[in-house]
């Protein structure tokens, strides 16, 4: 409110006449620099108290006892006064000082974070007074305000929706940022069709022209014009690429467009160490049994998503394996090796003297005798027998002219020495003792029983009385 400095003076003239002296002062705020202009609001402190505050007029009775307090006065964007009135002070004149803040405005684009150029911002204060200013090429505006005032702030911009705010400046400077969105934005989201999860990746090309990716969410955010047709070309891995036309209207805000599981046939070809194949060797994918390969250790799978899978095969005699395989987009094969579950027992066969005999049969055999497998001894007189590491076997040779043997046989004994004997010569068996001996010694027996038994069959019969006694005794 603007008074002539004169019209000041005389209201504090008439009021001091009607002020009981020594019992009151009163008190009237002004701008320093324009003395016309009287401070409404402004707060009155006695001796560090709150007293009140200044009228429309700027003016503040104060009642006081005894000696004459200490006065301060403030008010937002104006320095602070501080003083006493003297002893014969009726009323006294307080100049309070305008407080200058700058009011940096920072404006960018909401999604692409750019500063947006020749925006228009007006702040407005509480008592009416307005300033404005534009947006240079960083998007920036700076406005002098009062500080510790509150205002009304408006940003507008081509192509962008407004944005509203109220502000409080600081001391001497302060800073915003606002992000405006933009009239044609549009927020595309990408989604699998069966599962409605976000597709992050995903590859969106609008009318031809590469647009971008989307986020973690599956969303671009995206400038597009409305109500006008757009082709649109999406495509992510592991997914069937969509091609779309669509017009986008002034309400859609977000787009879906969902894209299917790419899909492909797999071979799961099945070999051992030597890549021969393996038949009915069984499939398992993902815990689901698939099942055996076919004579040529293939099996087809149709028609599986490009995804990660979890493939377990197993087969007689083998080792499990598992892998995991991704297919491709194009028919793909998936190459699986088996190692034998048996490995090497190393057989060696010889005569008496340690000789290497070759061309000896071989026979593997288990618990119960069982025939588990055969080979034939080499020049070397060694051969190799399929067996399960650590297990306890029992092998028997064979060869013609030589008497058979049998002996305890593992795979950590390497190798495992049979010894075959030649009857027609001298040497041990396998226990060690001439095969003539107990020929002999049983031909000795059989002799020597025979005479026993002849001897006491002779003691024990009757004797006869010859004829020629009795024709005496007749």
């Amino acid at each position: 409110m603007h008074f002539p400095a004169a019209c000041i003076i005389s209201i504090c003239l008439f009021l001091s006449f009607g002020l009981v002296t020594g019992s009151s002062v009163m008190i009237i705020v002004f701008e320093q620099s324009d003395r016309t202009v009287l401070i409404p609001e402004a707060i009155i402190y006695a001796d560090g108290k709150i007293a009140g505050k200044t009228d429309v007029n700027g003016a503040f009775n104060l009642d006081f006892e005894g000696y004459e307090p200490n006065i301060r006065v403030a008010k937002g964007g104006y320095t602070e006064w501080t003083g006493s009135p003297s002893a014969n002070d009726t009323a006294i004149l307080v100049p309070l000082q305008v407080r200058n803040s700058t009011l940096h405005v920072e404006v960018f684009d909401a999604d692409t974070l750019i500063p947006v150029q020749d925006a228009y911002v007006v702040v407005t204060g509480e008592d009416g007074t307005r300033q404005d200013a534009r947006t240079g090429f960083e998007g920036k505006a700076d406005l002098g305000l009062s500080a510790d005032q509150v205002y009304s702030l408006e940003i507008t911009a081509p192509n962008f929706q407004e944005a509203h705010d109220t502000v409080v400046t600081g001391g001497d400077s302060s800073t915003v940022q606002y992000s405006l969105v933009r009239h044609d934005r549009i927020s595309i989201r990408v989604l699998d069709f069966a599962g409605s999860f976000p597709i992050q990746s995903a590859h969106v090309q609008i009318d031809g022209m590469k647009t971008g990716t989307t986020n973690d969410r599956g969303i671009l955010i995206s400038n597009i014009s409305r109500n006008i047709e757009h082709i649109f070309d999406i495509s992510a891995d592991w997914y069937e690429p969509a091609h779309i036309i669509r017009t986008i209207s002034f309400e859609d805000q977000v787009v879906d467009f969902p894209l299917t599981k790419a899909k492909s046939t797999v071979f799961v070809s099945v070999y051992n160490k030597d890549q021969k194949p393996l038949s009915n060797a069984s499939v398992r994918m993902d815990g689901v049994l698939l099942g055996d390969t076919n004579e040529f250790g293939r099996l087809m799978v149709p028609a599986l998503e490009i995804r990660q899978y979890e493939f377990v095969v197993t087969c007689d005699g083998y080792k499990k394996n598992t892998m995991s395989f991704t297919p491709g987009k194009e028919t793909g094969e998936l190459i699986i090796v088996l190692e034998s579950e048996f490995t090497d027992l190393e057989v060696f066969a010889s005569d008496a003297h340690g000789n290497p005999l070759k061309d000896v049969t071989v026979f593997l055999q288990g618990d119960a005798r069982e025939t588990l497998n055969i080979c034939e001894t080499d020049m070397n007189g060694t051969c190799l027998l399929p067996a399960l590491e650590g297990k306890m076997y029992h092998i028997r040779a064979e060869k013609g002219g030589y008497y058979p043997n049998s002996s305890p046989a593992d795979t950590h004994t390497v190798p495992n020495t049979i010894i075959l004997h030649n009857p027609a010569t001298a040497g041990s068996n396998s226990t060690g003792t001439s095969p003539f001996i107990p020929v002999f010694i049983g031909f000795i027996l059989l002799i020597t029983g025979t005479g026993l038994y002849l001897f006491f069959m002779k003691e024990k019969r009757p004797r006869r009385k010859s004829r020629v006694k009795r024709r005496r005794s007749l």
